[in-house]
């Protein structure tokens, strides 16, 4: 049997599953990053199975929700790396634990 314990927390900005469930994918990408600790697009649409527009807005609201963070690398082409902030790291091994529980 696993048990699963979530501390309390202070979170300022009251969040919960509906804000994070849609658009689509978006909990698959947090789960990615945890597994990865940093992707590209590319990567992230071929292993979390996403399409370019439904990964682009998953990835805004991500960031809107303080749970991921983006790393610019400047040179041509341009690359961006996605990577979970601390607060999308707690959030990601819930989900993980959650989905090895189920899988």
């Amino acid at each position: 049997m696993c048990y699963l314990f979530i501390p309390k927390t202070d979170i300022v900005h009251p969040m919960t599953i509906d804000t994070i469930e849609k658009p689509v994918g978006s909990l698959k990408i947090l789960v990615h990053l945890f597994r990865n600790e940093k992707s590209t697009i590319t990567t992230m649409l071929k292993e979390a199975d996403l399409n370019q527009r439904t990964a682009y807005a998953a990835l805004k609201k991500l960031s809107n929700e303080d749970l991921i963070e983006v790393e610019v690398i400047s040179g041509f082409p341009v690359r961006k790396h996605y990577r979970l902030t601390s607060k999308g790291k707690s959030v990601a091994n819930y989900l993980e634990k959650v989905d090895y529980l189920l899988g």
